[in-house]
């Protein structure tokens, strides 16, 4: 028995993209949960659904084609399949996150990995100053073990 708490629990997702030539389902019938401190990793081949079934998670299916169609998707006790985007904008960052696998679609190579942070936390970090979020952009970098050089 796990004592931690359960902070992610995916009951019966089923994720579908509507198309000119039907109904596709990208997901069907999911279930996992994650308990605090939990590491999950999702492994399959090309185009069985581990992407669909994280944006699903995220909220970023891109209606339309996609729709969330059947299941929930518990975050501590909110369902996330039935929060308007600005509710889930105020999650999404600040909570739950996603690293996306093609990192030139997730960091501009004209600017600097700590510039990029530094714009993400004064987005996410209400009121902190510049000087703050680079302070704390620098703490993070540290802890992953990278070499820290701020312009």
């Amino acid at each position: 028995m796990n004592n931690r708490n359960r902070v992610l629990t995916v009951n019966d997702l089923q994720t579908t993209f509507f198309t000119d030539s039907g109904e596709i389902p990208a997901v069907d019938h999911i279930d996992f949960h994650l308990h605090d401190g939990e590491i999950l990793g999702i492994v399959g081949e090309s185009g069985c659904g581990k992407s669909v079934t994280s944006l699903s998670i995220m909220g970023l299916i891109p209606s339309p084609p996609g729709k969330i169609v059947g299941g929930e998707i518990l975050y501590d006790s909110l369902n996330l399949t039935r929060l308007s985007e600005k509710e889930m904008r105020k999650i999404r960052g600040n909570e739950i996150a996603m690293i996306f696998q093609e990192p030139m679609t997730s960091l501009n190579p004209l600017f600097t990995i700590g510039n990029q942070m530094i714009e993400a936390i004064l987005i996410h970090e209400k009121g902190w100053s510049k000087k703050k979020a680079e302070e704390r952009a620098i703490e993070i970098l540290k802890l992953v073990g990278l070499p820290v050089q701020m312009d």
